[in-house]
């Protein structure tokens, strides 16, 4: 008898509401602004079946435009089944929570550089918790450049981890050298020469990874307003618009090198140091079996801004665990050590370390 009886309240008792894929949403909203969070409250009414006819956002204190349209998206495509109409829902997503990745896949397309340019920000003073450095995913697609420029106070360095495509860089006044892009080609430009990068002529895109210093013309990529945030664009030939202040007292100090990038799963942990500039800072390759845990330390005043071409695990870092995926960047201002969970998942990654040396064992 009391085995029937529950068997029958099991029957219409409905089951429990799912609302594990907002996280998603919690986290896209957060590679924008890491502090992002807030009390929801929604209010649906529902079709004989469970699925959503319409739904109401009564409460959202985040106030976050993503956050809310994410959230909107995903419950109106759920089913309740067995729940009365209408329903109300309430739910939390936890506020100033620390963040050190960000998956590219989570990070809005920026088309502020125009001429066939895109630009995904990975890094940046909003997504973590530095304004040493920031770190974003360039993309040239055919014919398309990032237009004759200068940075009057930003240093930056660069990485192609894909296609082809051509640096400008003028060395005074009058004079500008040209150098052909590849997978593998990395460099370092200093505060005050103007360059340009100019993409493929065929319909394979050029797509490097682009490091701030400091973290400033990423929000050029992200809000556009270009002289506010140091991308200081020169005018066309022959246009009355003044040109932008130049200085060429640090040419002596750029650098560019075309490195071979592993091709082979790796036997070992490797680390190749692409660029290494004292005072500055390094910026190096790392690879590693697919079953080596490794172990990132950070230089003693600054810390890794990393970029993930290949991987599959998990970082810990304190008592928090982090899943890694490829596409990501990752903010390392302490150890953290990477445990692979992917067969066949070989760790390759890309970082700058700000104020010294990159170490992994």
């Amino acid at each position: 008898m009391f085995f029937h009886l529950f068997s029958l309240l099991l029957a219409i008792t409905p089951p429990a509401v799912d609302l594990s894929i907002l996280n998603e949403c919690h986290r896209a909203a957060r590679a924008r602004e890491w502090k992002t969070g807030g009390d929801f409250e929604v209010r649906m009414t529902l079709k004989a079946t469970g699925a959503v006819d319409q739904l109401s956002i009564i409460k959202n204190t985040s106030a976050d435009a993503i956050l809310e349209r994410c959230v909107r998206f995903h419950m109106q495509k759920m089913f309740f089944p067995g729940r009365k109409s209408p329903l109300t829902l309430k739910f939390s997503f936890p506020k100033n929570m620390t963040q050190y990745g960000v998956f590219a896949s989570d990070v809005a397309i920026s088309r502020t550089i125009g001429s066939g340019t895109a630009a995904r920000v990975l890094l940046h003073p909003g997504s973590v918790q530095s304004t040493a450095a920031s770190l974003s995913v360039i993309r040239i697609d055919k014919a398309g450049r990032f237009a004759h420029h200068v940075h009057q106070k930003t240093d930056i360095f660069f990485a192609v981890i894909e296609g082809t495509g051509r640096l400008d860089l003028w060395t005074s006044a009058k004079q500008n050298k040209s150098h052909p892009l590849s997978t593998g080609t990395t460099g370092y430009i200093p505060a005050g020469l103007p360059h340009e990068f100019v993409g493929p002529s065929g319909d394979q895109p050029l797509v490097f990874l682009l490091w701030a210093l400091p973290s400033k013309i990423d929000q050029f990529f992200l809000n556009g307003e270009s002289t506010l945030n140091d991308v200081h664009f020169f005018p066309p030939p022959k246009s009355p618009d003044p040109v932008p202040a130049t200085s060429f007292a640090r040419v002596a100090e750029w650098k560019i090198a075309d490195v071979a990038f592993p091709k082979n799963p790796p036997a070992k942990l490797e680390k190749k140091t692409l660029i290494s500039l004292p005072k500055i800072g390094e910026l190096a390759l790392f690879v590693a079996p697919a079953t080596r845990t490794v172990t990132f330390e950070p230089p003693a005043r600054g810390g890794w801004f990393a970029f993930f071409v290949r991987a599959g695990g998990e970082f810990a870092l304190g008592k928090d665990t982090h899943v890694v995926q490829p596409g990501s960047g990752w903010f390392l201002p302490q150890k953290a050590t990477y445990t692979p969970k992917v067969q066949n998942a070989p760790l390759f990654l890309i970082a700058f370390c700000s104020g010294g040396i990159c170490s992994a064992r």
